[in-house]
């Protein structure tokens, strides 16, 4: 071919450029990947973090609700529990009491005179037998009590009767009587001097402080220890420190209605019958004088 010239080649471009240019593609798409997953996981860890404070918000909230359930709850445990010794309280007061009105209307009729019908077959005298019931029924506003009247009572001395205590046995000795359903009816004075009149008794466990059936001559408050009340051999209940018992037989002059026996060593202090009577002659006397006084 004349001069041998050549053809010159046409450059063709490298792949090295070309697959630089791919991978950097990829990288910022791979990076733009993971930052929006960054972002997406972010906003879920908020959310759910959010929806956690909410729920211990509400957990709180609720816990708070149960804790103020189960106070009233308590509370309403706790009035049942008093209703029900109340209850029992007036129960044991209101046999008590049945057993006093039974004795009393024994002895009633066993003490009533005879009709004036039956009185009349009896005797022909009828006149004679009615004047007599008249000057009985005269006789009955001077005393119509069992109890011994002011001038049959033996000579009491207050100062003697006195047993030295402390200032706090005192004050414990006043609120168990003024906490008896009876005593509590009882003049401020009437119940001092009451305190001042009682001595210490002690019983073994087993022993009986009070027996159902016998007659009754004292008074007690029960200092330490436990107590068990028995009916008919049936376990009615028990007595806590610092309460007053057997009160119904000073009062009324009856026979015990319920048995009581120590559980285990037990300290009381007790009232006589006799200072216990004298002590309300004595408030009467008082106030009588003090009546007449006035009028003067």
């Amino acid at each position: 071919m004349g001069n041998g010239s050549m053809k010159s080649k046409r450059y063709k471009p490298t792949n090295t450029s070309v697959s630089a240019s791919n991978g950097q593609t990829h990288k910022d798409l791979c990076g733009a990947f993971k930052n929006s997953s960054l972002d997406s996981l972010r906003a879920r860890v908020e959310e759910l973090e959010r929806e956690g404070r909410r729920k211990d918000e509400e957990l709180c909230a609720k816990e708070q609700m149960i804790r103020g359930l189960q106070e009233q709850l308590a509370k309403q445990i706790r009035a049942v529990s008093e209703l029900s010794e109340e209850l029992q309280n007036k129960c044991i007061q209101l046999n008590k009491l049945q057993d006093v009105l039974k004795s009393g209307a024994t002895a009633g009729l066993a003490s009533r005179p005879p009709s004036v019908k039956a009185s009349g077959k009896s005797s022909p005298n009828l006149s004679v037998r009615i004047k007599e019931t008249l000057n009985r029924r005269k006789g009955a506003k001077a005393g119509v009590s069992a109890e011994p009247t002011s001038s049959s009572l033996p000579k009491f001395s207050f100062e003697k009767a006195r047993v030295p205590k402390d200032a706090s046995v005192k004050k414990l000795l006043t609120d168990a009587l003024n906490k008896n359903q009876y005593l509590k009816r009882l003049e401020l004075q009437q119940i001092k001097d009451m305190v001042e009149c009682m001595y210490e008794c002690t019983y073994q466990q087993g022993e009986y402080v009070i027996k159902q059936g016998e007659p009754g001559n004292h008074l007690f408050v029960l200092a330490d220890g436990k107590l068990e009340v028995f009916q008919q051999n049936k376990l009615l209940t028990s007595i806590t420190v610092w309460t007053a018992f057997g009160e119904l037989a000073i009062l009324y002059n009856c026979t015990r209605t319920a048995s009581v026996r120590a559980v285990n060593k037990v300290m009381t202090w007790a009232l006589d019958r006799e200072a216990f009577q004298n002590i309300m002659r004595r408030t009467a006397e008082t106030r009588h004088e003090q009546y007449r006084n006035f009028l003067r």
